[in-house]
């Protein structure tokens, strides 16, 4: 079975890597699609987030890296051929806005459903967003 796992991944950290790797022991191939989002800034630029997520994901089988810059997710997925898209969760408010975007992904695309894994404890804390914050002032 595959499976896509869509993100800005920017920055791709632990939390991501755990949903993978849970992802993983479920399904034999998961493609983890590096996509551009609109309402999010896109630095560091695209090719310093794929080295990083290289390097995060070196060593691990079944794991696909695909760029996606123009295709709705769901889209995406019926190309590929996948039925399933692998999510996280933090919490509640993770989990209503997931439900409105699995909601409009089955409107695109029927077949594919939502596996939302929960992220552990420890990393459940943090987002993207405030570790960019974090490293920006690091190197200020």
């Amino acid at each position: 079975m595959k499976a896509i796992y869509p993100g800005s991944f920017n920055p791709f950290h632990e939390g991501h890597l755990q949903i993978l790797k849970k992802a993983r022991k479920i399904f034999d191939l998961v493609y983890l699609v590096i996509s551009k989002n609109i309402f999010k800034d896109i630095t560091p630029d695209l090719e310093s987030r794929i080295a990083a997520i290289k390097a995060s994901t070196s060593g691990m089988t079944g794991v696909e890296i695909i760029i996606n810059e123009d295709k709705l997710t769901a889209e995406l997925a019926a190309e590929l051929g996948v039925d399933f898209i692998i999510r996280g969760i933090r919490d509640k408010d993770d989990l209503e806005y997931e439900m409105e975007i699995s909601d409009a992904n089955k409107t695109l695309n029927p077949g594919l459903e939502t596996v939302i894994f929960i992220a552990d404890s420890p990393t459940r804390k943090i987002s993207s967003t405030r570790l960019k914050e974090i490293q920006a002032y690091r190197k200020g």
